[in-house]
């Protein structure tokens, strides 16, 4: 790859850099204990008193490493099942604790709350995150490759909370199952671990072991972790957990005379081949309690990404990670199951030595489409085997080559009688090493074997380099990217084929560590150039931004930015035909938003100038008035004026949801989100009840609607376009 040669020099300067620089100075022992406490809130167990405490926590905001204003102890101890924590939060002032948030994975963070992180394969990469908030409230993520997007969070790990408010703080008792967490070797385990608290009414986060402002991943810097040694005997051998489910439900779609009722069953499956190796199995697969998107306005000539939430796909779904993330991924799990059921399959995760193995298969099954009249029409969506391998092995400290394989195995959806062996195949390779505090480097490419497009004259294969170079005051990103035109992964995302494109940006954030006032300020210039493979340009993109962070929490942000594309042949922009040409748009915007801590808050957005060789003017916002821990009520509203220079071009889009969230528990809560946009003209609403009868296990009530709200060519017809219920029972058996 000619284009990428430049960076190699850079790539063997970073390799030679440590793993876990703190792991000499940070220790933390987990005490053995003759038998598990009572996960009651209340440290009143004989062993808590006799554990030395952990207690030199610092702060990372706002003043980075002076010593904590609140005073925190943990202690740690296990046994062979688990490992447990009791944490003694004191507080100055125990009536100002936030707690708001019982709803299992609602935005935690809003109320004062604990980090657990711990890389148990002592990796100093990847780690399990457990969070938990001062109700007991709590929430979990992945940490892979030490980097972590909101989808990681999406994870849920089976562990146990309680927590008692007193006139001294806040009481935190945790017990994590063995079971729920991978490992090495079972007999004498070293891991890392990290521990964060923050203090939401000050806004200060403190840490232990201090991981500095110029590791600027926090939590997911995970070689900074400190070293939990103490560990032995830990549960051995086997361990498989049977969750089977069963479904009820009633469904009525527009144009349909009746009813559709239907009961299913299924069963997913879990077995710890060995302690760090996991098998999943999956039967029957159904996803009916997965919780709805947002909806989303579509003004770009581009498919709009949503994310991964199905439980089946999301842990370690960072280790199947591969290409630039929501622009030219070769795996995406997303691509699996909603076009057509999933009928079952297999998944495996886990590490053997330094080598990471994700391996998964999947058999979605045969589905008749509509007879449009059309003799070359496909009759079906063809059943089909959606395959993906991902190897990932450490060679030097803090650097990785991996490899990727994905493979869709069907028979062509053409007319009964010409089925034909079809496939979709991806090969790929990638590097990756992070040096000095928070810098660097990565490297991938793929390539794609299809054999309904043979020829493939475009270039089947994409590559990027990616150099960061980072600390806490300076950020420096240079990027290369090559995708060819005929690089179409069918088990990928990639909405932006045939470019080559240079791209960059640089930051300057310096902190205000003394101000009363102001935290940080983030100044930021950067873009791309993007050109066809073939040479002619496409588009190019810059921006100078700056964003203010406040003491208190809220932020305020203004950019000003430069768009030009050229268009080789019409597109269509919100069903609006463009003609081909080169088109120059600059607009200004801007963006508050208020600490999301607080019982109400707010954010506002706005941004005005060209629209491709128009003009546009966007408004947005939200509200949130948390009324109490049982209930939550919230509101946004998004707003476009748009003018095109073509025929129809002048109209304007709204987009309109409120959102309800009630608890009665930590065990029994609810979410309600409401939507309406007015280029469906569809009104839409998604209720979902979720009480967890055991940990693990659910009993999920559904409800989803579409009414339609704008005008029908035929005003008898219907304006129900779907009515859903479901009920879900799932039951988590450890064997």
């Amino acid at each position: 790859m000619k284009t990428l040669s430049p960076y190699v020099p850079l790539l063997l300067l970073a390799v030679s850099w440590p793993v876990r620089a703190s792991a000499q100075e940070w220790r933390a022992v987990a005490t053995p204990i003759p038998h598990p406490p009572s996960i009651d809130g209340v440290l009143d167990e004989p062993f808590w008193s006799a554990i030395e405490p952990i207690t030199e926590f610092r702060q990372r905001d706002p003043v980075d490493g002076a010593p904590a204003s609140e005073r925190t102890e943990v202690r740690i101890a296990y046994d062979e099942n688990a490992l447990y924590f009791g944490f003694m939060l004191f507080d100055s002032e125990p009536h100002l604790i936030r707690r708001s948030i019982l709803q299992r994975g609602g935005r935690i963070d809003k109320d004062d709350h604990v980090w657990i992180g711990i890389d148990t394969y002592n990796d100093g990469r990847n780690a399990y995150l457990f969070e938990v908030g001062a109700l007991g409230t709590q929430d979990d993520a992945l940490i892979s490759d030490e980097s972590m997007s909101m989808d990681d969070w999406n994870w849920d790990g089976v562990y146990h909370t309680e927590v008692q408010v007193t006139d001294e703080g806040w009481v935190l008792e945790i017990a994590i199952p063995f079971t729920t967490i991978r490992f090495g070797d079972p007999t004498a385990p070293d891991m890392g671990i990290v521990i964060r608290r923050a203090i939401r009414r000050k806004n200060e986060d403190v840490y232990w072991p201090h991981i500095g402002q110029e590791y600027r991943a926090g939590i997911s810097q995970v070689s900074r972790y400190a070293t939990l040694t103490g560990l032995r005997d830990l549960r051995k051998g086997r361990h498989i957990e049977v969750k089977p489910f069963v479904t009820s439900g009633a469904q009525r779609l527009a144009g349909q005379p009746d009813t559709e009722l239907e009961a299913d069953v299924g069963l997913d499956v879990k077995a710890a081949l060995t302690s760090n190796l996991t098998l999943d199995l999956t039967w029957n697969t159904d996803f009916a309690q997965v919780e709805a998107d947002n909806v989303q306005v579509n003004l770009t000539r581009f498919n709009l990404f949503f994310p991964e939430k199905r439980e089946f796909f999301l842990e370690r779904a960072g280790l199947f990670r591969f290409g630039a993330q929501r622009e030219s991924e070769v795996f995406f799990s997303r691509r699996i199951g909603l076009d057509s059921d999933i009928v079952g399959g297999g998944r495996l995760t886990g590490q053997i030595g330094r080598l990471s193995i994700g391996a998964l298969s999947l058999r979605t099954e045969d589905t008749p489409l509509p007879d449009v009249g059309i003799p070359e029409a496909p009759l079906n969506i063809p059943a089909a085997w959606n395959s993906v391998i991902r190897l990932r092995g450490d060679v030097l400290p803090r650097t990785t080559i991996g490899a990727i394989v994905t493979s869709k195995e069907a028979a062509a959806g053409r007319p009964a009688g010409l089925f034909e062996a079809a496939h979709n195949r991806v090969l790929g390779a990638d590097l990756a090493t992070r040096f000095w505090s928070s810098s660097s480097f990565l490297v991938w490419a793929a390539n794609v074997w299809d054999s309904e497009h043979v020829d493939q004259e475009g270039g089947a294969g994409a590559a990027q380099a990616e150099l960061v170079l980072r600390n806490d005051r300076y950020f420096l990103e240079l990027t290369r990217t090559h995708i060819g035109s005929a690089f179409a992964p069918a088990l990928g995302f990639v909405p932006r084929p045939d470019q080559e494109r240079w791209g960059g940006q640089m930051s300057f954030t310096p902190r205000f560590e003394q101000s009363t006032w102001a935290r940080q300020l983030t100044l930021n210039v950067g873009g791309n150039h993007i050109a066809r493979t073939s040479g002619m340009k496409q588009s190019h993109f810059g921006t100078v931004s700056g964003t203010l962070n406040f003491q208190s929490g809220e932020s305020l942000s203004a950019s000003a930015s430069e768009h030009f594309e050229r268009l080789a042949a019409p597109a269509t922009i919100a069903g609006r035909s463009l003609p081909e040409g080169d088109y120059l748009f600059r607009s200004a915007s801007g963006h508050f938003r208020m600490n999301q801590s607080r019982t109400f808050s707010a954010s506002f957005d706005w941004s005005v100038g060209d629209f491709w060789s128009g003009s546009r003017t966007q408004l947005g916002g939200g509200v949130v008035w948390k009324t109490s821990e049982y209930l939550t009520l919230g509101g946004n509203l998004g707003w476009n004026d748009v003018s095109l220079p073509v025929s129809g071009g002048d109209f304007s889009t709204t987009l309109v949801g409120f959102d309800v969230q009630g608890a009665v528990s930590r065990k029994l809560f609810a979410n309600a989100l409401v939507q309406w946009d007015d280029v469906s003209n569809t009104l839409q609403a998604n209720v979902r009840v979720d009480w967890i009868h055991t940990p693990g296990s659910d009993l999920f009530v559904v409800i989803d609607t579409g009414y339609l709200t704008g005008d029908q060519l035929d005003p008898l017809a219907g304006r129900w376009l779907r009515r859903t219920g479901i009920v879900k029972l799932t039951w988590l058996k450890a064997l």
